[in-house]
């Protein structure tokens, strides 16, 4: 998402990232990407539960649970204006998707 995250807050949107990953890890993994959007730590699964993201024994290094690859958008009142999930955690939706989705979605708010 960094690649469109200028593009992404122009149209009205924010990036928000949900990691099964401890916060230390994720921090080292944000400075090492240079990302300019949060990612949240959430290794007890709690909202990737909520949306139903568990995927079960997928960790490719250590068979545990990881997140399935999702992209939600959210509208200001809570609904799910769009999504995407994969069944792949090596597939992912790409910038440009979101971006189009964005100024489609954000196009049609009042």
């Amino acid at each position: 998402m960094q690649s469109k995250i200028s593009e992404i807050r122009e149209a009205g949107a924010e990036v928000l990232a949900i990691s099964s990953e401890r916060s230390e890890v994720i921090g080292e993994k944000m400075a090492k990407l240079n990302l300019d959007y949060p990612v949240l730590a959430d290794p007890d699964f709690q909202a990737i539960d909520a949306f139903g993201l568990r995927h079960v024994g997928a960790d490719p290094f250590s068979n545990g649970d990881i997140a399935r690859p999702a992209v939600f958008l959210i509208g200001k009142e809570g609904e799910i204006l769009w999504s995407e999930l994969t069944e792949n955690w090596r597939v992912r939706v790409t910038p440009e998707m979101v971006l189009e989705q964005v100024q489609t979605a954000v196009g049609s708010q009042p």
